[in-house]
């Protein structure tokens, strides 16, 4: 009876002693809560009159890229899901853009539109070898955007947030006080401290629209 006792309380405190999530998990993003949750481009035809339309993409095609990502980074957290869905939507103009296109920096692309210095390294992650050091010191424009197509894949393109998050901002993953499921503030926080960029109020419509839709 001691043996027990005392074994409930070492699990006890270790339960208490490693930090985890306080929220659970997800394993897939579905089309019909990307429909609802970026509307525009829930119809087949919804890239049809797209500005670009050959990088435009519907819900259908970007649903199980993301749920690839998911897997892939092994991105779990719902809060962190959401935000980085909202942050892809809000930089590709929901789904419309793989490439930069204003004001058109080369090499600059993925649906999180990642700078070229990030895309290089996500490239370098993806395809070992392919990026040698002379092309990583003085990279041309066009050798910048040759680096850039490894990218624009689906799985890739949509895999890039993942990416970023896992690799280049970890201190943001898995954390009590990052990311919390449904705080509109921690987005906030990690697009200024995170991404590096700034806040508008169409970045906070997106990820309420992403947030009640998840």
């Amino acid at each position: 009876m001691k043996l027990t006792f005392a074994v409930g309380l070492l699990s006890l405190a270790l339960s208490l002693a490693s930090p985890c999530p306080t929220t659970g998990g997800m394993s897939e993003v579905t089309v019909a809560q990307l429909n609802k949750a970026i509307p525009e481009r829930a119809a087949s035809d919804s890239c049809a009159k797209a500005t670009a339309p050959d990088e435009c993409v519907t819900n259908e095609k970007a649903a199980p890229a993301i749920t690839n990502a998911i897997k892939k980074y092994r991105v779990t957290q719902r809060g962190e899901i959401v935000a980085l869905i909202s942050l892809m939507a809000y930089e590709s103009a929901k789904w419309e853009y793989n490439i930069n296109h204003y004001p058109g920096r080369p090499g600059q692309g993925t649906r999180a539109m990642l700078m070229y210095n990030y895309v290089q390294a996500y490239a370098s992650s993806l395809f070992p070898g392919h990026i040698t050091a002379d092309i990583a010191n003085t990279a041309s424009d066009e050798i910048k955007n040759t680096v850039r197509k490894l990218v624009l894949d689906d799985n890739n393109s949509f895999g890039s947030a993942f990416w970023y998050l896992t690799s280049v901002k970890p201190e943001f993953h898995n954390k009590l006080d990052k990311l919390r499921d449904g705080n509109m503030d921690d987005f906030k926080d990690y697009i200024e401290h995170g991404v590096q960029t700034t806040w508008d109020s169409d970045r906070q419509s997106i990820w309420e629209s992403v947030n009640e839709a998840l």
